[in-house]
């Protein structure tokens, strides 16, 4: 896989939607130590789970949003020395074309879509807040 993978801030510059994205993002997190299935879960969303991932990562997502717009989910698991943490990156011939706010809308609702897949797929299991409000 020969990608340029960038983030929101590459794209657009030092703006507060990078900020926001990382914030809510951050927010979501905790919630993927309860995925039972990436690759369920990708296709739940209607992407797929890359593997191997390019990038260090535990696992990774890619979601297309538009031709030549894809989205990509990466996310580290916790350990004993940090937080669980997800990181979403973007690529395509058109990336550059979005707005901002427009890739971390459709970036933050891939998201909360993924979290349905987990409460759905685990009825059983006591999930963090953030499952229940999404």
């Amino acid at each position: 896989m020969d990608k340029e993978f960038l983030t929101l801030k590459e794209i657009e510059g030092v703006v507060v939607h990078d900020v926001y994205l990382k914030k809510e993002v951050a927010r979501r997190a905790e919630a993927f130590e309860y995925l039972d299935d990436v690759e369920k879960m990708g296709q739940y969303i209607g992407g797929e789970k890359i593997e191997p991932p390019p990038i260090r990562c535990d696992w990774m997502v890619k979601k297309e949003f538009y031709p030549g717009v894809e989205g990509y989910f990466l996310y580290h698991h916790k350990d004993e020395e940090f937080s669980a943490s997800m990181q979403v990156l973007f690529s395509g011939d058109k990336v550059r074309e979005l707005k901002g706010d427009d890739l971390a809308v459709l970036a933050i609702a891939t998201i909360n879509h993924m979290i349905h897949y987990i409460r759905h797929s685990s009825p059983e299991k006591s999930l963090p807040e953030i499952c229940h409000v999404i």
